[in-house]
């Protein structure tokens, strides 16, 4: 697999919180917080051009139930600890 890093953007933050109002729309109570992290959230660092996101939820049932509305907003979903 080929992976791509790119000069940072300072776009990246903006682009994170936009998505992030997207997911709260779209989840109704179920997420407590929501976190911009990965290489493309350190202002300055070059990155691989892809917004991590990790999601703090009431519960993981709640969050769980939320599958289908997330990959509906064309997100893979991966579960907790990315285990799905």
């Amino acid at each position: 697999m080929k992976v791509e890093v790119v000069d940072y953007d300072p776009n990246w933050l903006s682009l994170f919180e936009q998505e992030k109002l997207l997911l709260m729309k779209n989840s109704g109570s179920a997420i407590d917080k929501i976190h911009h992290i990965g290489s493309t959230s350190i202002v300055g660092l070059s990155a691989k051009p892809i917004i991590d996101i990790i999601i703090e939820a009431k519960s993981l049932a709640s969050l769980d139930n939320l599958k289908v509305n997330f990959e509906n907003l064309g997100y893979e979903v991966i579960g907790e600890l990315m285990i799905f």
